[in-house]
């Protein structure tokens, strides 16, 4: 389940491109900029959240949001900041929105 601050409603702009998945499961590539829109099968108003795509460490946080690292490690990061080292090794690695 996505956490509340990594809802997206009809109507936000888009803040980070990337593929996105409404509340009943459809899948649209957004471009930062863009407006949520509503579902494409139903035509109503709905919710998105990130589908899996990964960050590297010192890429920017370009959306505010907790996120997980490849080995488990969680952390809320802040638009600006910039993806740190896992926690647990000090080393690089990639990173998710958590789900």
């Amino acid at each position: 389940m996505a956490h509340f601050s990594d809802l997206h409603h009809t109507g936000e702009t888009v803040i980070e491109s990337g593929e996105y998945i409404d509340s009943g499961g459809t899948n649209k590539e957004l471009r930062q900029g863009e407006t949520f829109p509503n579902c494409p099968v139903t035509g109503k108003a709905t919710t998105w959240t990130h589908a899996s795509h990964t960050h590297r460490t010192g890429e920017t946080v370009m959306e505010s949001g907790h996120y997980i690292d490849a080995h488990g490690e969680h952390v809320v990061l802040q638009q600006g900041d910039k993806f740190p080292n896992c926690p647990k090794t000090g080393e690089a690695i990639t990173w998710s929105h958590e789900q």
